[in-house]
Formats: structure tokens, C-alpha cells, sequence
């Protein structure tokens, strides 16, 4: 009796020491608040709004914040996972900084916070990465819930009870919003935020995990594409997801067909010329294959790109290291060794090798015809994915890593695409707007200053352009012009790509509305109101169409830049992707057709913040490719 009165006691007390039960079950975790004390902890300017009751700290009271001092990793923190166990009352608002620094008075400047926030009026809710990546789906008050942070290298995540609400990647020469220079990854403490004297909130359990370092680039220039631990970065289709899961620092693929895509950050997951190294191990009678220069489908075999092929011992002929039904091997390896295939593509040349020796030594030949029902079987440019073949096969991928490799062909002056890009009318800062155009082998660019009514459409009898870029802002187009610039796409098929502050352009020319798409009403009318617009807005952009050359393969971003409202749009625009924003219309991408040329239309486009943001400079190097008929 006297011993099993012990064991209860011991449960109870593990029970009672919520910081010493985490530490308990949940391996690496290492917990920073003991439940009793704010041992490891400081306040700065109103200490009285911070409270232990509970075994919970309890935030109620003035402005001020609690920041972590205490010992582990010396409270400074540069890869991380953090969880803390929240909760909130009615119209209450708080925060949880990291990469932040003590500071005796004032909203903390240095590092990220991550929105605590259900019912208040801010509209940025919990789990927001505040002001760089914002959410509108709330919490619900009077209910813990788990914020968990993770932070590796320059991807920042965040989850709410598991669900992962901001997955964020910090871009080279990042430029924070306007006023929060300190917005930056870089390393430091945490801290929790006393918001107003109307807030109250509780946190326990704040445990962490300290990280090491992403795998970057490995010697060499090699990226591993596969953290070790799970699919971050890759996408299952919607066949069999179940087919695919992680086991013991593998990929492990055991189930009806299913295929899972690289959808990460790496080259914005679309390879041209790249070394591809995979370690694997196949069970017996086992099937796989890894695609290259394919692209996310729900389900089928991937239609574009070409095929890799993983077979050792099952019954179809093509064994490991074919190029799949292109040129083919009948010799494979050992099932249950591991064994490196190794795939190298550099502009038309593919080379296969399997533990070193070259199985595969191809060139695509100018007008090549893929095999019959193949008809994707290309060189373009795309993602890799892996294959789950059926039900008995058994696979193992250990390590996905990739070097991207620059094009080993010169594009000549002849293949390159010929763009004017017009301004004139409105301002805009020059040097960062052109670095859009540059870097680009098959891009070529002349700036148009338009200065007497678009003088460049006056005589077209010579014109030697692919694509017009507009992002001027003039007012007056002659008839001829008009003429001239209309006559240029319908009969030429010019390419059309119209940026921004274009939407204002021409207010007294009915058609180039129909022409671009859009609108930005300067005055009101008996039909339309005036057009509004709003500087340093963080818009978080929805893509509509995946399947868009345009946009095929990219993720939802968010981009600080200037909004317009209460715009036209035609009916018939083809909408690419959209925003939620209040101060900013739903439609920001769209394409048309006008004769025999494609056009396409954004909004985006302010100032630097849009123009260094690499989404946006991906959406305009693809646009004008796509309106010159180079991609497809």
C-alpha cells in the first residue's frame, strides 16, 4: 500500500510541474519557465503587468515586456523550435518575440514577433508573423491553444495546434516594413508581450528546442533538398498521400501510386541545368522512378518531363538508371545496398550514373518527338519528384541533393527577347525597377521615355520589339497612335506585359480598358466611384491558377507594396492570383488575350520593397516570356 501511494504521489507531482513535464516526454525539448518563479526572466517598463498564478504566467496591465535572461544557450537563441501554451481573453492582444534583445522601455525593435491576438480589433490574429506575414483565421478565446515557432536559418514557420499558418523565407537584401528596420533574422532571446490594460492573456509550458544550422550548400555546391525528419519542402499528391512518410532520416514510399513533388525554396523548386544526387535502397520487386523537369499534378503519372527509372528487381525490363523509355538498361543493381543515382542535365545533354558508372548519355536532338502517349518527355524546366509505383514496392531515399548548374549555352542575339519598357507620366525609383530586367540570358531591354503623347506608336512601319512593357502613367494617345499601338498586337501579336501604375494610363481611351484589363479611375463617374490607393500595405498574394505557365509551381508569397481599390477590371480577364487585403481590390494578376497577343496585367509593382521581393520578380521575367511566346 505504502508503495503504491509513492507512485501516485510521483504522478501527481510530475502532474503539478507542467515545466518539468514537458522536459519529461518530450525529447530535446528544454523547458524556460518553471511554473512558480520568474527565475531566467525580466521585465522592463511596467513589471506589475506580469503574474505567476497557477503554474501560468498571467499578462495583465500597462505596456511591458517580459524578456528571457536565463541560462540556456546563454538566452541566445539563432535556430530554434519554441511551443508555448496560450490563452486568451475577450479583446485581448499579446506577442511572443524571438531574435529580440532586452530593452527597458518601448515595443521591442530587434527581431520577429508572432501575433497572440483572437478577438481584438488589430486584424492580424494569432500566429501572424506580425506585419510580415499576416493571417485573419482567430483562436478562439477562453481555449489553450500551442503556438510553435520554428526557425532554420532563413525559414521561419509557424504553427497553431499543429496547423502551420505562416511558412516564410526571409529573401536576401530583405528590406523590413517601413519603421521595423529591426525585423531581421539574425539571433538573440524571447520575450512575451504585455499589450494594453485591456488585455489579458496566459502562457505555460514556454519549452524549447535549439536547432542546428539548415544544411546549405554542402562542397561543392550541393543542396540537400531533405532535412532528415520530415516533408517540409515537398508536396504529396492527392492519390494516395499515405503512400509517402519518414522514418529513421528516410523517405520511406510503401503504397498504392502516389508521386511527391519538391515544392521548397531551393531555386523556387524550377530547375533548368542541375546535378541531381539521390541515395536509395529498393526492397524486393520494388518500383520507383524520380522525375525531373516536371511539374505538381494531382494524380496519373506526371505527364511533363522525363523519368528516372528505380528498378532492380521488378518485372519491368527498364532497370535503375534508364532514362525511361528514351534509353533504357536492361542492368540493374542490388536490392537491400544503398546505391547513388546520380543525373546531370546541362542544356540538351542528360547523363545518368548509378554508383559512378554512366549508364545514360543522351542529347535531346533539335525536333525531337517523345515516345507515343509521352508527349511531355521534354527539356524545359521544372521541379523533381519522387514515385510510389504500387502496392509492393518498397523504397528508401536517404539523401535528395542538388547542385543547380548555369546554362552551358550562349543565347544569341537573334533568340533573345526584344523588350521596350515605357515610361513616363509617374515617378519611381529607377535603379532598383531595372534590376527587375537584368540577370536574365534571354532578356533584352531598352527603356522608352515617353514624353510628347506616346510618340513611340507614331510610326510602327520598323518596329523590332517582342514584348512592350508599360508602366507609364501619360495621359494623352492620338487616334494614329492609338491605331498604331492596337494594330502592333492584334495583327503582330506583340507581347503585352502592364505593370502597376499603368492602370491610370490613357483616361480619356475607352479601349485600354479592354486592351490591359483594368482600371484606375483618377475621377468618379456616374458608374464607378474614384479609385483609391494606399502605400505600404503587406499583401498576402492567393495564387488562383497553379497550372499558368506563369505561375505554375509557385507558392502563395506576401509582398509589401502600394494597393489599389475600387478599380475596373474586364469580366473576362483571366485571373492568376488575388489578396484578401481591406484597402486593396481582390484581383492583383491576370492575363488576356487581345488578337494574336497574349497580355498580362499586375498591379504590384510600387517601389523597391515589390521590386527586390523575388516573387515579383519571377512573375514579370515569366510574364514577359509568356506574352512573347517563349514559355509554355
Amino acid at each position: 500500500m505504502a508503495k503504491k501511494l509513492g507512485f501516485v504521489l510521483l504522478i501527481g507531482c510530475l502532474v503539478l510541474s507542467s515545466g518539468q513535464l514537458v522536459q519529461a516526454y518530450e525529447e530535446g525539448w528544454i523547458s524556460l519557465f518553471d511554473g512558480k518563479s520568474f527565475d531566467g526572466w525580466k521585465a522592463n517598463e511596467n513589471k506589475d503587468t506580469f503574474s505567476i498564478r497557477d503554474g501560468m504566467i498571467v499578462v495583465n496591465g500597462s505596456r511591458s515586456h517580459l524578456f528571457y535572461v536565463g541560462p540556456v544557450e546563454d538566452h541566445n537563441f539563432k535556430n530554434f523550435e519554441l511551443k508555448v501554451d496560450v490563452m486568451t481573453k475577450h479583446n485581448s492582444n499579446s506577442g511572443v518575440y524571438f531574435h529580440t534583445k532586452y530593452q527597458s522601455t518601448g515595443w521591442p525593435e530587434k527581431g520577429y514577433e508572432v501575433q497572440v491576438n483572437s478577438t481584438h480589433g488589430d486584424w492580424r490574429k494569432s500566429g501572424s508573423l506580425w506585419a510580415v506575414q499576416d493571417i485573419r483565421e482567430a483562436t478562439r478565446d477562453d481555449e489553450w491553444f500551442t503556438q510553435h515557432v520554428i526557425v532554420w536559418d532563413e525559414h521561419i514557420i509557424v504553427k497553431i495546434n499543429g496547423k502551420k499558418v505562416v511558412d516564410w523565407v526571409e529573401p536576401e537584401n530583405w528590406l523590413p516594413p517601413s519603421g521595423m528596420e529591426g525585423r531581421k533574422i539574425s539571433s538573440g532571446t524571447f520575450a512575451l508581450q504585455g499589450h494594453d490594460p485591456g488585455s489579458t492573456v496566459y502562457f505555460k509550458n514556454i519549452r524549447v528546442k535549439p536547432l542546428r544550422s539548415k544544411p546549405k550548400k554542402r562542397e561543392g555546391g550541393w543542396i540537400e533538398l531533405f532535412n532528415g525528419e520530415d516533408l517540409e519542402g515537398w508536396k504529396v499528391n492527392d492519390e494516395n498521400p499515405d503512400t509517402f512518410s519518414t522514418r529513421n532520416g528516410m523517405i520511406v514510399i510503401d503504397g498504392p501510386r502516389s508521386h511527391l513533388f519538391y515544392n521548397g525554396h531551393v531555386n523556387s523548386a524550377n530547375f533548368k541545368n542541375f546535378e541531381l544526387k539521390v541515395e536509395l535502397m529498393t526492397k524486393q520487386n520494388a518500383n520507383s522512378g524520380i522525375y525531373f523537369h516536371t511539374e505538381y499534378q494531382e494524380r496519373g503519372w506526371p505527364a511533363k518531363g522525363y523519368e528516372v527509372q528505380v528498378n532492380n528487381t521488378h518485372r519491368d525490363w527498364r532497370k535503375t538508371g534508364s532514362l525511361y523509355a528514351v534509353k533504357d538498361v536492361r542492368e540493374g543493381v542490388k536490392d537491400n545496398e544503398w546505391f547513388t543515382e546520380h543525373i546531370i542535365v546541362k542544356d540538351k545533354r542528360i547523363i545518368i550514373k548509378v554508383n559512378g558508372k554512366t549508364t545514360v548519355d543522351w542529347t535531346e536532338p533539335e525536333g525531337w518527338v517523345p515516345p507515343p502517349n509521352m508527349s511531355g518527355r521534354k527539356l524545359s524546366s521544372g521541379t523533381i519528384a519522387l514515385q510510389g509505383h504500387d502496392p509492393k514496392s518498397v523504397i528508401f531515399y536517404r539523401s535528395v541533393k542538388v547542385k543547380p548548374l548555369p546554362s552551358q549555352a550562349k543565347v544569341s542575339d537573334k533568340e533573345k527577347i526584344n523588350v521596350v519598357i515605357l515610361t513616363g507620366g509617374h515617378g519611381f525609383q529607377r535603379e532598383p525597377f531595372f534590376k527587375v530586367f537584368e540577370g536574365h540570358d534571354d532578356i533584352e531591354y531598352t527603356e522608352f521615355q515617353l514624353k510628347d503623347h506616346s510618340e513611340i506608336f507614331e510610326d510602327v512601319s520598323d518596329w523590332d520589339y517582342d514584348v512592350i512593357v508599360l508602366y507609364n502613367m501619360s495621359k494623352e494617345i492620338s487616334r494614329k497612335r492609338r491605331r498604331n499601338f492596337v494594330g502592333l498586337l492584334r495583327r503582330k501579336g506583340i507581347g503585352l506585359v502592364a505593370l502597376h501604375h499603368m492602370m491610370g494610363a490613357y483616361p480619356q481611351w475607352p479601349q485600354y480598358r479592354k486592351i490591359t484589363g483594368a482600371k484606375y479611375f483618377l475621377k468618379g463617374t456616374a458608374g464607378d466611384r474614384a479609385s483609391t490607393y494606399k502605400h505600404d500595405l503587406d499583401l498576402n498574394v492567393h495564387i488562383e491558377d497553379t497550372s499558368h505557365p506563369i505561375t505554375r509551381g509557385m507558392s502563395d508569397f506576401q509582398i509589401h507594396d502600394e494597393g489599389y481599390k475600387y478599380c475596373g477590371f474586364e469580366k473576362n480577364n483571366h485571373v492568376l492570383f488575388t489578396t484578401e487585403h481591406p484597402d486593396c481590390d481582390k484581383t492583383i494578376g491576370w492575363t488576356r488575350k487581345v488578337g494574336k497577343a497574349k497580355v498580362y496585367g499586375m498591379m504590384l509593382g510600387h517601389d523597391s520593397h515589390a521590386y527586390e521581393n523575388p516573387n515579383f520578380r519571377k512573375l514579370v521575367a515569366r510574364a514577359i516570356r509568356w506574352t512573347a511566346g517563349r514559355l509554355d
